[in-house]
């Protein structure tokens, strides 16, 4: 079994994607045994297999999540201070969400 990592952007309110019958979660390991499905995934940026990457695609990756966060988050006029990094803003657009949800409730 060969371990990967997706570092692309997720679906709207979700922490993980399903691609031909593997779910990858944020930050998280799947173990892929399909031969032809990892050579597809050593040359996709945005999957790390075996801990191999390129770093400038991965670095981009999250770049892209980066400012499709930020985007998000000023469409909701959630306050966010330029400096914050991708973790804590994946955290406050998670903590926006959830206060949304809990108002619609009540």
């Amino acid at each position: 079994m060969t371990a990967v990592k997706y570092f692309g952007e997720f679906p709207e309110g979700q922490d993980e994607i399903e691609q031909h019958g593997y779910v990858f979660g944020r930050g998280k390991s799947v173990d892929v045994t399909d031969k032809q499905y990892l050579a597809k995934l050593r040359a996709n940026r945005f999957f790390e297999v075996d801990g191999k990457s390129d770093d400038d695609a991965h670095d981009e990756a999250e770049a892209a999540e980066e400012q499709t966060l930020r985007a998000y988050l000023k469409d909701e006029n959630v306050p966010a201070h330029h400096k914050l990094k991708l973790p804590a803003l994946r955290k406050l657009k998670a903590d926006h969400e959830e206060a949304k949800a809990k108002a619609l409730e009540a």
